[in-house]
């Protein structure tokens, strides 16, 4: 295979970006309503829940993405070295401004928080694994720090890099499936993050990018297989114990997105239209997930009292609309402005 010409466009993914944004803004908004208005329908509750799984689509599209643009690179000169600044520019230069922000914020008018939780300044400018960082949603971007630097292995050694995986998926299901998990080691908080299941989504997102790589090929037939038995047994582990074990529900969703993602990847390998609003959505899909929990906290907290569903769904849909188009903002002045300006500095 030409290592020097992709064979597939990932225009589908932007998609899946902007779709992935779209369901944890409303699984945040949910949430506000619930405190501040005291909504309460089974339907909307189900919906918030779903969206919680957002974050789960990005880490599998991260794990591919980064794992598929990665084998391209290999045989470049410098890859490793712009691989590391190429990632840390990509999440720091559109993190940091509202990173410090919500941490002023929260540290002069601290009332501006629905919550309790304790807040690092260290955490909150590096997204090390030391404390809660003040941006909510910044837990995301620990983990996908610790994904890209664990990935640096493979710049050295592919071997090396596969038989790590393997051995770090298996003491991760250890740790959280056996009698490991009572180990005061699992008290660190960089600990827990090292051996979190959330990790086995980037390592599904690695898979993934091998089977697109090397042109494996999985019937409509097979996946339909392969999801019906997911279902039943996650179905069957959830009848036979009372409650369903921890982040099963998670591994049944992104065992799902991964078959889906496939199975799109595969079959709409083909540019789409830059202009249309998904696709823009999902371009500027990372600085919407930054800005649109404290975001739609302000707009929610502000809004008129609820007390009909016309006005339910007005305020769900502002909430979504000013997300993006704020979020799209941003994305201009951060991501496409100062972003390719250190770029074209460090990496000229």
């Amino acid at each position: 295979m030409n290592r020097n010409s992709k064979t597939h466009y990932l225009d589908i993914l932007q998609i899946f970006r902007g779709i992935a944004a779209l369901m944890v803004i409303v699984h945040h908004a949910v949430g506000s309503l619930s405190f501040y208005h005291q909504i309460d329908y089974l339907l909307l509750s189900y919906i918030g829940l779903l969206g919680k799984f957002g974050v789960d689509f990005f880490f599998i599209l991260s794990g591919f993405i980064i794992s598929y643009a990665a084998y391209y690179k290999y045989s470049e000169p410098d890859s490793f070295k712009k691989y590391i600044k190429n990632r840390i520019i990509r999440i720091y230069i559109p993190y940091l401004p509202i990173g410090i922000l919500m941490y002023v914020l929260y540290t002069y008018y601290p009332s501006f928080s629905n919550g309790n939780r304790e807040i690092s300044l260290f955490t909150s400018v590096t997204l090390l694994p030391f404390g809660n960082p003040a941006l909510s949603v910044a837990w995301s971007l620990i983990f996908e720090l610790l994904f890209y630097f664990i990935f640096s292995i493979s710049f050295f050694s592919r071997k090396a890099w596969n038989y790590f995986l393997l051995l770090w998926t298996v003491i991760i299901l250890l740790f959280n499936y056996s009698s490991l998990h009572n180990l005061s080691i699992n008290n660190n908080i960089t600990f827990r993050i090292l051996l979190s299941t959330y990790n086995i989504e980037f390592i599904l997102g690695y898979v993934l990018s091998l089977l697109i790589i090397y042109k494996i090929k999985l019937s409509l037939n097979k996946i339909i297989i392969w999801l019906v038995m997911l279902f039943l047994v996650f179905f069957g582990i959830n009848n036979f114990y009372t409650n369903t074990p921890y982040f099963f529900p998670n591994f049944l969703f992104s065992g799902v997105s991964f078959f889906i993602l496939y199975y799109m990847i595969t079959n709409y390998n083909y540019q789409l239209n830059k202009n249309s609003i998904m696709m823009i959505i999902g371009n500027a899909s990372y600085s919407i997930y930054l800005i649109h929990n404290p975001l739609q906290l302000v707009i929610l907290r502000m809004y008129p009292k609820i007390n009909t569903v016309a006005s339910l769904i007005l305020s769900l849909t502002l909430v979504v609309i000013a997300s993006c188009l704020f979020g799209y903002v941003y994305y201009l002045i951060f991501e496409k402005k100062c972003m390719n300006f250190i770029k074209s500095k460090i990496l000229g």
